[in-house]
């Protein structure tokens, strides 16, 4: 898709259609968490502009539940939209943004090591959000894993887009 963009002349026309796919909110809102390595962002990004902007009625979709996102990646610097994170999660007590680094430099005050340590630590005995997560095949189906097989979590609660 980004070669195609890059490609179009200034002003061109082009067409979309969909979405296609099956990586989107529940209709339900529970408590979530959205887990995420490198580029996997993008998609929490408009989750979350969807569920804490306002709808047709002036309402905020999220309903005051608590919802996650637990970021990862190795390096400060490819930490995406950090500042609407934290912009989002200083107006709103119900978000908490986890930004986590695997080579954390020591002046780094966010998280450290991987996205699982973090998510183990947010659902505890918890069985009653629904988690959605996107990167990797590796960390997609370790957070799987855990969930599913260490936790206990039924299948339909873990919701997931790998790319590669």
């Amino acid at each position: 898709m980004s070669n195609f963009l890059c490609d179009r002349e200034l002003g061109e026309t082009a067409r979309f259609h969909g979405p296609h796919g099956l990586f989107v909110l529940k209709p339900e809102v529970e408590d979530m968490i959205f887990v995420a390595t490198g580029t996997g962002i993008a998609p929490f990004r408009s989750m979350a502009q969807d569920l804490f902007g306002l709808n047709a009625n002036g309402q905020q979709r999220h309903n005051g539940r608590n919802i996650w996102l637990v970021y990862g990646t190795r390096y400060p610097e490819d930490v995406y939209y950090q500042e609407e994170f934290e912009r989002l999660a200083a107006e709103h007590p119900n978000f908490h943004y986890i930004p986590t680094l695997s080579r954390a430099p020591e002046s780094w005050s966010g998280g450290r090591g991987y996205v699982q340590e973090h998510v183990r630590q947010i659902v505890g005995q918890r069985k009653d959000m629904h988690v959605y997560i996107c990167g990797l095949n590796e960390m997609v189906s370790s957070v799987r894993s855990l969930l599913i097989e260490e936790c206990g979590w039924e299948k339909k609660r873990v919701i997931y887009e790998r790319y590669d």
